[in-house]
């Protein structure tokens, strides 16, 4: 079993918000830290320093989670309120009262606030007004909660989850979860994550369907605190000093950090992660190491709506992605959904189809049997299997990059290559070719590679596309090549892929290129 690897820090801000820091969050400017005291700091991303913090005393007591809403603070702490505060003009907006006990986290559904406190009952309010609509009695203290697919999850100090109804704010099932209390609770894509303390430092989740456990995630010691689901991966802090980054799919711990002390806060973006141990602000970076949202799925395309040519249940689709994961025509895979399920469940599995989710929830696995995907080969369909195998289909092929050798000085036919690919895979990955397709007005099948690098770094272009990576031998001569690539990343617009980095770092290392 390979040993994970080691993160170093970008910057450690040693006692940087002079309190301990208990939670921590940001935006596209950002950065927002609650700490022991009540206070709330901000500080800029683009000048994180002592002297850029502005902070505010926003509660009598520690303040467990900060999040953000409508460019609004909302906070809750020991002092058993919840407040929103706008930070731009240091002025307090609303506070929601009526908690006998801490309150550890909030969620929102419709235009309510939940809290989860340390009673055993989840609070509602009203979130315009701040009225309390409702004491809603669980089965055990809740120390965390989410909301996901129309449920509240709500996690005990016993390790049990509560499921609330919000149409009705009812306990509708309990289940164990733990055997010590569960810190932190997250949804995604159909699945809730939830975090263990001491006793059962594990991270598992759960189905929101039928509640059985999906997976295990093992290794961190001494107490979760915090844990973020983003990407491919599982971010974790707890009390054992290290920040534990886990592969979603395998379950496999990729990285650690290793910190002075426990890590209470965290949460990252593309290219950092940004923690709190004690009263020190730990900054790591993850770029060119985890495969971000634009590296590993084709979601966005889905999201921009550009360059669809069809429809699905009034949502903007590509054909060539619908026959690719679905293997049947378009059509027929338009009539199945749209007579046989509701709008918003096929949406769910357009979201499968677009690689947005790994996970087969159990609306995926019912639209894919009857489009005629059995589940032996449903667990065989990643979205990357599907590119690889597309990949290898030749005739499947609809397009033709026009390359020129560089060193050949002929103009004649011979002096062309072809090589072929799919079209919309060109669409969806690569940023040169979406904006040549958005300004031609007449039907092609081919295009000129303008690079200025030679065929066989073309084809490794081509064949990233695909796979997410290369593949050099020896007699490729990967020095020049990984020259050649270096050097067209911004030609083809591929900043954004922040996996190539990675994959040239790795070429870099076979072939011992400085």
């Amino acid at each position: 079993m390979s040993k994970p690897k080691e993160i170093e820090f970008k910057e450690l801000l040693p006692s940087f918000f002079r309190n301990s820091i208990r939670t921590i969050t940001f935006d596209e400017e950002n950065l927002y830290v609650g700490d022991f005291t009540g206070k709330v700091s901000v500080a800029p991303l683009s000048d994180i320093s002592i002297n850029s913090i502005k902070s505010m005393k926003l509660h009598s007591g520690p303040i467990f989670e900060v999040r953000l809403k409508y460019g609004l603070i909302i906070s809750c702490s020991s002092d058993k309120s919840v407040q929103v505060t706008d930070f731009k003009t240091l002025t307090k907006q609303k506070n929601f009262l009526g908690a006998m006990e801490y309150v550890y986290q909030t969620a929102d559904y419709k235009n309510r606030l939940y809290a989860f406190s340390d009673t055993c009952e989840v609070l509602c309010w009203d979130y315009n007004t701040t009225k309390l609509i409702k004491r809603i009695k669980i089965t055990d203290k809740s120390f965390s909660g989410c909301i996901g697919d129309g449920k509240i999850f709500a996690g005990g100090s016993k390790g049990i989850v509560s499921v609330i109804d919000p149409e009705i704010n009812e306990e509708i099932k309990v289940y164990n979860a733990h055997s010590s209390s569960i810190n932190d609770i997250v949804y995604r894509d159909g699945l809730v994550y939830t975090a263990g303390s001491d006793g059962d430092s594990k991270i598992k989740a759960w189905n929101t369907t039928d509640y059985k456990l999906f997976r295990t995630y093992s290794g961190k010691k001494n107490g979760i605190v915090v844990i973020r689901v983003k990407w491919n991966y599982i971010i974790a802090g707890g009390n054992d000093n290290k920040i534990t980054i886990f592969d979603l799919e395998t379950t496999k711990i990729l990285y650690v950090v290793n910190l002075a002390g426990g890590c209470w806060g965290l949460d990252l973006n593309e290219k950092m992660i940004y923690a709190g141990s004690g009263s020190d602000l730990v900054i790591v970076s993850i770029e060119n190491k985890l495969e971000t949202f634009s590296d590993n799925n084709l979601y966005q395309f889905f999201l921009d709506q550009k360059f669809s040519d069809f429809k699905i249940s009034n949502y903007p689709v590509h054909k060539f992605f619908i026959k690719l994961r679905c293997e049947k025509e378009p059509e027929e895979v338009k009539i199945i959904l749209e007579n046989n399920f509701k709008k918003e469940e096929s949406y769910k599995f357009l979201e499968w189809v677009y690689g947005k989710t790994i996970y087969i929830s159990e609306i995926v696995q019912k639209i894919a049997n009857k489009i005629g995907i059995q589940d032996e080969d449903l667990k065989k369909k990643a979205l990357k299997n599907d590119l690889i195998n597309a990949y290898a289909d030749e005739e499947s092929k609809d397009f033709f990059l026009v390359v020129k050798d560089p060193e050949d000085e002929d103009e004649d036919e011979d002096a062309y290559e072809e090589i072929p690919i799919h079209k919309y895979i060109l669409l969806a990955r690569c940023g040169l070719f979406r904006d040549f397709f958005a300004n031609i007005t007449e039907e092609t099948n081919k295009v000129h590679d303008y690079s200025g690098k030679s065929v066989e770094v073309v084809e490794q272009f081509v064949r990233y596309l695909y796979f997410n990576d290369f593949e050099l031998t020896a007699d490729d001569d990967p020095e020049l090549i990984v020259e050649e690539l270096e050097d067209a990343v911004s030609y083809y617009q591929l900043e954004k892929h922040c996996n190539l980095p990675k994959c040239l770092k790795k070429i870099k290392r076979q072939f011992n290129i400085k």
